[in-house]
């Protein structure tokens, strides 16, 4: 070990005067700053991926439609084949009017082939009461309407009938099979499913929108896969949106808010260093007969500087390395108990898990360290710059 850093360790753990005191504010004033700042950020993320995975567990991965008029169903084999890809799913959408009683609620009908693959594993499991059979519809739109399974609702065309007098709105009978449950308002509020053909009867004409649900093994891939399709079908016209497509704009205004808020925080971590200038401005001034006796014996100015500067980093090191700890063990017990506890019916989850990633946490020990060395580089260098004569002759 080194004689500047034997100084430096001495320097650190000196208990005379008031510097030990000082120096234990300024280790937790970093230790509390990280773990601050980690556990903060590991919610805000927690957050973020579950929203993700609530949306992929209700939500296609990539969806295919057409500006044209191209017969989508033509291309689902060659999509089929980009390894890629599990399963596609047609669908077709109408707009129509549920009605029950005197209960009104305007719904997107989502003909699709029950017996299909992915439509069964998909919305399968969101069924909280029924099965997926007749007319499938989400919980808020039984709930507007006090519908329950075998219940009858009218289902109205807004395209209607054209008669002498005008259009007539086209009604049908139909009982409810299911009921399902995703969490997200744009789907329980909006969402009917009907069988295609018997869809395809009813609204015969109007306006309707086909498209194709495409899933794949890593929904994390979408945008590679999405590339893939655009070159595989290689027809112009064809419209390929992602899930990442289709929730950009959420995602980019909460990773814009994740940075805002990293910076902001990372102010308590500048609040805390300055602890360090004082307790170094402090130790300079209680060291300065030492200071005049090293440089006496040889000791150069830049070994001074060191002196001091390695107090100040084992502050700052030491205190980081601390809550990076903490956090993590005040994560775990967060993600074991569940502990923070939120309404499901507004943020589409009854809890938010703490998840510290890995950029998150070196973006956080880099600027600790960085702060603790320009924090600890003012006060070092004054007392390299300490006169020998003047400190001599004043003893």
């Amino acid at each position: 070990m080194g004689l500047t850093l034997k100084i430096a360790l001495r320097y650190l753990i000196s208990v005379r005067g008031s510097t030990l005191l000082i120096t234990l504010i300024s280790f937790f004033g970093v230790f509390l700053s990280v773990c601050a700042i980690l556990l903060t950020l590991g919610v805000f993320t927690g957050f973020q991926d579950s929203l993700k995975e609530k949306i992929l567990s209700s939500a296609p991965h990539i969806i295919v439609s057409s500006t044209g008029y191209e017969d989508l169903r033509n291309f689902i084999r060659r999509i089929e084949n980009i390894p890629e890809v599990v399963d596609v799913l047609p669908f077709t959408l109408y707009n129509a009017i549920l009605v029950k009683e005197d209960r009104v609620q305007p719904v997107t009908v989502k003909a699709v082939n029950y017996r299909d693959k992915a439509f069964r594993e998909v919305v399968g499991p969101q069924i909280v009461s029924g099965t997926l059979k007749d007319l499938v519809i989400g919980k808020g739109i039984a709930e507007v309407l006090g519908a329950f399974v075998g219940d009858r609702v009218i289902l109205v065309s807004p395209m209607g009938i054209r008669t002498p007098t005008g259009f007539v709105p086209k009604t049908k009978e139909v009982r409810v099979g299911g009921i399902f449950h995703t969490g997200s308002y744009d789907r329980d509020f909006v969402i009917v499913y009907m069988r295609h053909a018997e869809a395809k009867r009813f609204f015969k004409r109007g306006f309707k929108f086909d498209g194709l649900e495409v899933y794949i093994k890593d929904p994390y891939r979408a945008q590679e896969v999405k590339e893939l399709i655009l070159q595989t079908v290689g027809v112009k016209g064809l419209i390929v949106r992602s899930w990442i497509d289709l929730n950009r704009p959420l995602f980019n205004a909460l990773q814009l808010e994740k940075l805002a808020l990293f910076l902001i925080l990372l102010l308590m971590v500048l609040v805390a260093s300055f602890n360090i200038t004082s307790l170094l401005f402090v130790k300079g001034r209680e060291k300065v007969r030492d200071i005049a006796v090293l440089k006496t014996f040889g000791m150069k100015s830049s070994d001074i500087l060191r002196i001091f500067l390695f107090v100040g980093m084992t502050i700052g090191v030491v205190g980081a390395v601390s809550g990076i700890l903490a956090s993590f063990g005040i994560a775990y017990l967060v993600n074991e108990y569940k502990l923070i506890r939120v309404p499901e019916e507004v943020y589409l989850m009854s809890y938010i898990p703490v998840h510290i990633k890995v950029t998150d946490l070196t973006a956080v020990f880099t600027g600790t360290l960085f702060l603790s060395f320009l924090s600890s580089l003012l006060p070092a260098m004054r007392a390299s710059k300490e006169n020998v004569v003047r400190v001599l002759r004043n003893e």
